[in-house]
């Protein structure tokens, strides 16, 4: 498409310029005008041509914009389908300082059994592993996000500013460090702090790599999934939630402990999606989906109460 478009803005180009030559050349020829009204003549049309054809020297802009609504549009679009078919299967209920799961039934898109009954509270400052069924807890998270629309029960979370929800792939646009550092913040966060919060998850490398807090850079090709999930993390610091729900973080044994610490430190609960569920000591208690349905919660250790 781009290179037919490419063909056909070129070609207009070069080939209109010959028309006033066209309708001069036989006066010309006949002794009827000079060689300057040929000159003249050219100079006329193009600025006559220029007012014309905006369209046309446009035309790649025009449509890349059209093509960016029109996906903008469907967005909007399927996101409001699903919180109205989701407001009529799952009940969504905010609370301060709650994240809670209360009779939640999960259906696949075809209509496949993925949580049955799933009862369980998020105790705040704990940490929480979900492992087991991939698809299973794929739907969980994205039910409580607000973005599954195949289930019933209830939700119960925080206010807005309260959850923070980390995908395997973090969402980062295009911007200065600080922004996107700040996005979720109250109020801008000094450079201290966040040198603070990136020194803390060993991560200041990626302000050298940055260049530096104002410069601007696209993310996901300056940086790898793990220090874009670092950076997240860092942002999770600067704003700090009640909770946080991280998919697939990509980080190794001993820096996801060392992660975990530094947010249930801060008061912040962790609930942490792994299909493989590495990383079981670190975290206070295990919710494993089993598939068909079934789960089980649990204490990691002994002694430790979860809700």
């Amino acid at each position: 498409m781009n290179r037919n478009l490419g063909f056909f803005t070129t070609g207009y180009n070069y080939l209109v310029q010959v028309i006033p030559a066209l309708i001069v050349a036989p006066l010309f020829i006949q002794g009827a005008a000079e060689f300057g009204v040929i000159t003249q003549s050219a100079l006329a049309f193009t600025h006559l041509l220029g007012a014309f054809s905006l369209v046309v020297t446009q035309f790649q802009a025009i449509s890349s914009n059209a093509a960016v609504l029109a996906r903008l549009s469907a967005l909007t679009e399927g996101t409001l389908r699903a919180k109205a078919a989701a407001s009529r299967g799952i009940e969504f209920v905010h609370a301060d300082d709650r994240l809670a799961w209360e009779h939640l039934r999960l259906h696949g898109s075809q209509g496949a059994l993925l949580v049955d009954d799933l009862d369980v509270e998020v105790a705040r400052g704990s940490r929480l592993l979900i492992r087991g069924d991939g698809a299973a807890s794929a739907a969980l998270f994205r039910a409580t996000a607000g973005l599954w629309e195949f289930g019933e029960g209830r939700i119960v979370l925080p206010q807005a500013d309260g959850i923070v929800f980390l995908p395997e792939r973090p969402y980062l646009p295009p911007g200065t460090l600080r922004e996107t550092l700040g996005a979720g913040a109250h109020s801008p966060a000094s450079d201290a702090r966040i040198v603070e919060a990136l020194r803390a998850l060993d991560a200041e490398a990626i302000l050298l790599r940055a260049g530096g807090l104002d410069s601007v850079r696209n993310w996901p090709v300056v940086l790898s999934l793990r220090e874009q999930q670092l950076v997240s993390l860092a942002a999770v610091l600067l704003s700090p939630p009640r909770f946080v729900l991280m998919e697939r973080i990509a980080l190794d044994l001993d820096r996801t402990g060392s992660v975990l610490r530094l947010l249930s430190g801060r008061g912040i609960a962790c609930v942490t999606i792994a299909d493989d569920g590495a990383g079981l000591d670190c975290h206070d208690a295990v919710l494993s989906l089993v598939g068909n349905g079934q789960w089980t919660f649990s204490p990691v250790h002994e002694g430790v109460q979860v809700q």
